[in-house]
């Protein structure tokens, strides 16, 4: 029984209950505070504001399409910038990236050896390119010539640290620290040969290189220039933003190609009797400091005989008709009349591009051959070009490495054919305006398979 009191009816249980309800406790106490309540009641507000949020969230937002965009998603960190395969090891990603290679080949890579101080825009047009460890004064005229970023394929025939062995590593860091340009522009990728490999004397991967210095390039676009020595002598960048028509068929996935020059090459003495031209030595007819930076010099120094048109360029056969009409060309033009032997220097977009087939030691052709198949147009700049100084040595390929890459080309160009053919004949796009370079180039390929060729 409770005890009658002033406050005795609230006390009191209400009728019907089986048993009191106990509101004197401390818990009871606590929660009759002004604080306790305005505590409880933040909380449920925060909990319903959270949850009407979220509510929002999921059905104004689009929902992710996988299978068309590839837009991965995550429950954590979503916010956060993040790749689906940032935990792979990097031996496993470079394994699957050069099946070509051994894993004593991929394993010797080490990308990013040395990182330019600048941070590249997406936009830049990032020089791509190769430097071996004999010519490493290269990377002094590229940044003298070409004012973006470069990347730097630096291959070493052995571990600096063996006595007695060269230390291109040293001299790099040497120049890195005596030259702002290349501290502030260049980052070098290192190749090693692996230990196995030093014995047989093999043709350099260049094809390999090319495909290093591009995938480690940080910008949208490269400028693949070819590893023979030659110079950008012309501000490409400068060209693209200039006319913005350009950047849109870079975007599209079109190549764009930058002619070609050599230094011609004089002899040192004159010919005595039984002295030869090649006891006299060859000497470049200019330095690397008078060559032409612009084609009004150029073509001065073509009519002089000093400077010649380069064979990866123009062809043998009507080579002087193309180079006549580019030296009036004032506009942009397409290439006609593609020959699979031919392999300038290019700018082209970083990604969603074929790379470069490996199973070549160097052959730039079929890096561009593919491109061609593929559906890519090749356009010619009409005032950026490349010279060839001639100041680096003729590489020499035995006679078995040129039967091995020409035995493997002639096949490569047959099976480039039916794989580019089956892709578009797969996807339907066959008749389309992308298959043409296809549909023309690969007709008697075609044929010789039984393949009808059904011109669009």
């Amino acid at each position: 029984m409770f005890k009658s009191g002033n406050n005795s009816s609230s006390l009191l249980p209400s009728s019907g209950a089986s048993s009191p309800i106990d509101r004197t406790g401390p818990l009871a106490k606590v929660l009759k505070s002004r604080a306790a309540r305005a505590i409880i009641l933040a909380y449920v507000g925060f909990c319903t504001l959270f949850t009407l949020k979220h509510i929002f969230s999921y059905h104004s937002q689009p929902k992710p399409i996988v299978y068309k965009h590839y837009d991965l998603q995550r429950t954590y960190d979503a916010d956060e910038p993040y790749s689906v395969v940032a935990n792979l090891s990097s031996s496993v990603i470079l394994s699957k990236m050069f099946t070509f290679h051994t894993p004593a080949i991929t394993d010797s890579i080490q990308p990013f050896l040395i990182r330019s101080s600048s941070t590249p825009n997406p936009s830049d047009i990032t020089l791509a390119t190769f430097v071996p460890q004999d010519e490493l004064s290269e990377l002094v005229s590229l940044v003298e010539r070409y004012p973006g970023p470069i990347s730097a394929v630096l291959h070493i025939e052995q571990p600096s640290d063996i006595p007695g062995a060269p230390n291109p590593i040293k001299q790099l860091l040497t120049m890195r620290a005596s030259n702002p340009k290349v501290r502030e522009q260049v980052d070098i990728h290192l190749v090693t040969t692996p230990a196995t490999h030093r014995q047989a004397p093999v043709q350099q991967q260049a094809n390999l290189h090319r495909n290093l210095a591009r995938f480690f390039a940080r910008s949208d676009y490269v400028l693949l220039l070819d590893s023979d020595g030659s110079l950008p002598m012309t501000n490409v960048a400068k060209s693209f933003e200039q006319h913005p028509q350009w950047m849109e068929k870079l975007r599209a996935g079109n190549v764009f190609v930058l002619p070609g020059f050599n230094v011609s090459t004089t002899t040192t003495t004159t010919y005595q009797d039984e002295t030869t031209a090649a006891d006299a030595g060859l000497v470049p007819a200019l330095s690397v400091a008078n060559l032409p930076a612009d084609k009004e010099s150029l073509l001065g120094y073509i009519r002089e005989g000093q400077v010649s048109l380069s064979e990866k360029t123009w062809k043998k056969t009507i080579r002087n008709v193309d180079f006549n009409a580019w030296a009036s060309q004032t506009r942009l033009s397409a290439i006609q009349n593609y020959d699979p032997y031919f392999s300038p220097s290019v700018v082209m977009r970083r990604d969603k591009m074929l790379w470069c087939p490996e199973r070549f030691g160097d052959n730039h052709a079929a890096c561009m051959f593919e491109l061609y198949l593929s559906g890519a147009d090749f356009w010619m700049l009409p005032n950026d070009f490349t010279v060839n100084g001639g100041t680096r040595p003729e590489i020499i390929v035995s006679e078995r490495e040129q039967m091995i890459n020409t035995r493997l080309y002639q096949k490569f160009h047959e099976e480039s054919c039916l794989k580019h053919a089956r892709a578009f004949y797969a996807a339907g796009e066959w008749d389309s305006d992308r298959a043409r370079h296809c549909r023309i180039s690969c007709q008697k390929v075609l044929a010789v398979w039984g393949l009808v060729i059904r011109q669009a």
